[in-house]
């Protein structure tokens, strides 16, 4: 997951120029495009022999998006509060990030493994019971109970990869549907206000404090 979060970190500190040229709203509804494109690109490339490198395509577009899109959103919590509950924005912040992240990862993580539920029972054949149980568990599970497997290990091996990717499509074409949502609301709703480079020292100057 490196080359993606090296992108988020670089995207994100450039996001603050992009919405002063095409304002926040675009900003935002860019890296939501280009995260939907990222799941997009994880989900039609992905392959048991491809290995990492078919994800890493998707991985990176999803790191450019993030990165445009997380600066735009922050700002736009942060700015819609007064500066002396500013703690409350970013406690808002936080916890909608966290929350966001729980629940996707506990959404597509189980869209991923019905998927694969679905997928390997086609596949496990003349796969005796006892490694086929623990197999249909599991990804993990299966390739535990290859070991056990004899003969039958490099297929058991085989259909639980397969399956795996099966779940994963599912999974990241969900996420898609969910980021096309998202990216009709930003452009139809998202926050204008762009915040240029200075206006925080400004107003800093002139507060009393200052």
């Amino acid at each position: 997951l490196m080359p993606m979060a090296l992108l988020m970190m670089v995207t994100s500190g450039l996001a603050p120029r992009v919405a002063e040229r095409i304002g926040g709203r675009s900003t935002m509804a860019a890296g939501v495009l280009l995260g939907g494109a990222g799941l997009a690109l994880l989900a039609a490339f992905v392959s048991v022999d491809g290995g990492y490198l078919s994800v890493l395509p998707g991985m990176l577009i999803m790191g450019i998006g993030m990165g445009l899109t997380m600066t735009p959103a922050t700002e736009a919590i942060t700015a819609a509060l007064p500066r002396e509950r500013q703690g409350v924005a970013s406690a808002l912040n936080d916890v909608t990030r966290e929350f966001g992240t729980a629940l996707g990862v506990a959404l597509l993580g189980a869209l991923l493994s019905s998927g694969y539920r679905d997928a390997i029972d086609s596949r496990l054949g003349s796969t005796p019971e006892d490694a086929a149980g623990p197999a249909r568990e599991g990804i993990a599970n299966a390739l535990e109970a290859a070991d056990q497997a004899g003969p039958y290990a490099q297929s058991l091996i085989r259909a639980a990869q397969e399956s795996f990717v099966d779940g994963w499509q599912q999974a990241m074409w969900a996420g898609v549907a969910v980021m096309a949502a998202l990216f009709f609301y930003v452009l139809t709703r998202g926050p204008q206000r762009t915040v240029v480079r200075g206006t925080v020292e400004a107003e800093a100057a002139d507060s009393p404090v200052g």
